[in-house]
């Protein structure tokens, strides 16, 4: 399974990817910042990327102090709280507890402040409910909690009916029931819900509230206390704790926690772990908090934030008339433009750069790969001027983008079709036509590219795929030839949305001007066990649940590939344009995903063989948003020997008497009777003998929960016994029940043998070598037919390194589009580490 290192490379890999564009890690250059113009590259930008919304970083009375701090009590007073604090301490929590309205403690910094107080005040017999887009910081203080036993979960973003109803459940078996979310949320720029959940607050005795008001204090509410605060009910704030930040909108560092008692302060201020063990804010930037809270005080905080309101309706406006897809309406001086994938985002905010305007490019993991955007942050230094020009740089800047990337405005609506939530979208004309968006059609459809040179086709079932062309391609490669293909259809036929063994197939051909492939492959629309690739603990768990919630950590996924086949599913002509080739089916794919509702599109069972080609398909997918996350290795083994002696001399000693003593010398133990899918001997298997077939195979299904997915249908081995790429190789002992006791279903590609699953009398695996002997008789049959290889699968390592199989690195390229699923999938094997711990 992916490990949490393997995550880690994955994100890196994307970071780096907007480092090299010029996006990300980038330095300004200026001698003297006045908070309105920083100089990147050597270019003088508005800048339109601060979170200071209210301009104070400049403020004379905000310079003076910390000047006149550093003069009295030197540059740092280096010593923890817990011994000694620095003279400034004391009123600068005193003014801020006047600016909240109520007990506040000054921590390192708001991260380190939900450290401290979170396993402090959220006990062992408490449960913690985490909206799912609350800030990482919450989401990381939060493993502290759960560390000493907390329950935690997530709930839906800001989704108060499922909130209220766990907050029933858990009312039952907890002392207390702890909501932690945003005031406002930091990228789509929603506010929380607060009046209801007041209501809640007020209806549900034991909850809780944890609120991080990071981006809402300072610029609004009575001076400066912020969005969540200004709204909480008298009876709500007795069970409500509120963060703030004072690197944000005060202009100064650390973080602030605003408590409803004072008890409750204490308690986090002596015993909450940075508390005690991390520095303090330093003199100087205590000299800023000084000044800055004593600013709020005064009636100079309203003039500022009126400013600024103004300003962010002035952007709004704007962005209505020119019909821009602006994700929230809400007024905050977060603004969100919806771009679509990294690439377009990417080339939205460069084209600002060549305007004049310093943006965040918003991509994973801050938001879904596929909901990139730009991020405009307003404040105090923007003149109206600047506003109504970067608004109309974007008018002009979005529809290029997705032309220069192949997307277009249609696909931009339906990627954010939630978050939009049907406003209109009117984007300027481009000299460039965008590209043509596919439409649903029953079997065949074709769409050219942008630019005319590329055609993409679209087949809604094998049979209209032209044969030879397709074996050609793609036969080679695994069980997915033509006539299998066939077969997967017969027996896969379904709804994915109401029925896990029911699979809807797609087959997409990219062609040159002159009709010759560039590219192709299928993809499956299925439903996915999300713990797939978990650790068996954790799949044991999700098992376990899924007794009472069958459809528990499930998904829609469209997959390239399908969950029954192993092997490179992509063909690509590398002598062509197989860039814009491959950005036709993502598109096309990511399309898909839409119509369906998919959770993440999935290109599977891909080469990491480190040679070139594999690092130009990852460079590529990696600008498209894709999480690369290896899987388990697929093993094969070439047939090259002539008989039993030189397959044995070709193993290393300790496989060679492996072989010897526990699979040659065990094969007169069997009778073998291989069966041919089409024949007479398939017709003439009864009902009872298939169903005992399929018994065996769910004896395996059952036990391999290293890669847990749901079990393939029984008609499937209807479909297989009626076409002739497919083989049964049976296995019954000579002296053992009349029935097999094993076998092993193989496909018949041009040039090899691929067993896609086998069955098992468990009886008879550790006292007859079954298993062994079942690998063994795929290695006969690829003799028999003449085949060069064989392709074994994934899982089941020793035993097949054992036979001289070689693993081959294969890795899925993952982009979610709701990462819900997934979050809540880490938090379980998180519990699950910290039980075992």
């Amino acid at each position: 399974m992916p490990t949490a290192a393997d995550v880690l490379r994955a994100v890196d890999d994307i970071i780096s990817d907007g480092v090299r564009r010029g996006m990300l890690h980038n330095v300004a250059e200026d001698d003297r910042l006045d908070g309105r113009i920083v100089t990147v590259r050597g270019r003088r930008l508005v800048n339109f990327g601060s979170c200071s919304y209210l301009g104070l970083e400049t403020h004379p009375a905000l310079a003076e102090a910390v000047t006149d701090a550093v003069t009295r009590y030197g540059t740092q007073f280096s010593s923890s709280r817990a011994y000694l604090s620095s003279p400034a301490y004391t009123e600068a929590e005193s003014l801020l507890s006047e600016v909240f309205g109520r007990p506040t403690l000054i921590t390192p910094s708001t991260t380190l402040g939900h450290m401290a107080a979170m396993p402090t005040l959220i006990g062992v017999n408490d449960a913690l409910l985490l909206d799912h887009q609350v800030h990482a910081s919450v989401q990381t203080a939060a493993k502290l909690a759960q560390a000493q036993g907390t329950l935690v979960e997530l709930v839906p973003h800001s989704d108060l009916e499922k909130l209220a109803a766990r907050v029933a459940e858990l009312s039952r078996t907890h002392d207390r029931i702890w909501y932690a979310g945003d005031g406002l949320y930091s990228m789509y720029a929603d506010f929380a819900p607060v009046d209801a959940l007041c209501r809640m607050v007020e209806e549900f005795p034991k909850l809780w509230l944890y609120l991080d008001d990071a981006h809402g204090a300072s610029w609004t509410g009575k001076n400066g206390r912020g969005h969540v605060l200004d709204r909480l009910t008298p009876a709500a704030a007795e069970r409500t704790l509120v963060a703030a930040s004072l690197n944000k909108s005060f202009a100064a560092a650390g973080g602030a926690l605003t408590f409803p008692t004072e008890e409750l302060l204490r308690q986090v201020r002596t015993v909450g772990g940075p508390m005690i063990f991390s520095g303090p804010v330093q003199p100087p930037m205590l000299g800023a908090v000084i000044a800055s809270a004593r600013w709020h005080l005064s009636p100079a905080v309203t003039e500022r934030q009126e400013r600024l309101q103004a300003s962010i309706r002035l952007f709004n406006r704007l962005a209505e008339e020119q019909g821009l897809p602006l994700v929230s309406v809400d007024e905050s001086p977060i603004r969100y433009i919806a771009a679509g994938g990294p690439p377009v985002a990417y080339n939205l905010t460069g084209r600002l750069l060549d305007a004049g305007f310093f943006v965040d490019t918003a991509s994973y993991p801050a938001v879904a790969a596929k909901r990139s955007g730009a991020r405009v942050t307003l404040t105090y230094h923007h003149t109206d001027a600047d506003i109504v020009a970067l608004v109309d740089a974007i008018a002009a800047a979005l529809p290029a983008a997705l032309a220069d990337e192949g997307s277009s405005a249609e696909e931009l609506v339906s990627v954010f079709s939630r978050q939009l939530a049907g406003r209109p979208v009117r984007l300027r004309p481009v000299p460039v036509a965008p590209a043509i968006p596919l439409r649903a059609m029953d079997s065949v459809e074709s769409a050219p590219s942008a630019d005319g040179e590329l055609r993409l086709e679209r087949h809604d079932t094998i049979g209209t795929v032209d044969r030879d062309e397709w074996d050609r391609m793609l036969a080679g490669r695994g069980a997915f030839g033509w006539a299998a293909l066939r077969t997967f259809e017969r027996a896969f036929d379904g709804d994915p949305a109401s029925d896990p063994q029911g699979w809807r197939f797609t087959y997409w051909i990219v062609r040159d001007a002159s009709d010759a492939p560039v590219a192709a492959t299928f993809f499956t629309t299925a439903c996915w066990k999300d713990d797939m690739l978990s650790t068996v603990e954790v799949s044991a768990e999700v098992e376990r649940r899924r007794a009472e919630l069958p459809m528990y950590l499930t998904s829609t996924v469209v997959g390239m590939g399908s969950l029954i086949t192993e092997g490179d599913h992509l063909w690509l002509d590398r002598s062509a344009d197989w860039r814009a080739a491959l950005r036709l089916l993502l598109t096309a794919a990511r399309t898909e995903e839409e119509k369906v509702g998919a959770s993440a599109l999935a290109l599977r069972d891909l080469e990491d063989d480190g040679s070139p080609e594999a690092q130009e398909l990852h460079d590529f997918l990696v600008g498209e948003g894709f999480l690369r996350l290896p899987t388990m290795p697929t093993w094969e083994r070439e047939l090259d020997f002539a008989d039993d002696t030189q397959f044995l001399a070709g193993l290393a000693k300790k496989a060679r008497y492996h072989q010897r003593t526990a699979v040659l010398s065990w094969e007169d133990r069997y009778q073998v009777e291989n069966i041919v899918g089409g024949s007479s001997a398939a017709a003439a298997l009864t009902t009872a003998e298939r169903d005992h077939l399929y018994r065996l195979y769910r004896n395996v299904h059952a036990r391999n929960l290293e890669l847990n997915v749901f079990p393939l249908p029984r008609r499937l081995f209807d479909e297989v016994l009626a076409e002739s790429c497919w083989e049964l190789a049976l296995l019954r002992l000579t002296d053992g029940p009349d029935e097999p006791i094993a076998f092993a279903l193989l496909y018949h590609g041009p040039e090899h043998v691929a067993p896609v699953f086998v069955g098992l009398d468990y009886t008879y695996v550790a006292s007859h070598r079954s298993y062994q002997q079942t690998l063994w008789q795929t290695f006969r049959t690829g003799q028999r037919r003449g085949a060069k290889r064989l392709l074994l699968g994934m899982s089941a390592d020793l035993q097949k390194s054992r036979f001289g199989a070689r693993p081959r690195r294969r890795v899925v390229y993952l982009q979610p589009t709701e990462q819900y699923q997934a979050d809540v999938l880490n938090q379980l094997t998180e519990a699950i580490a910290a039980q075992a711990a």
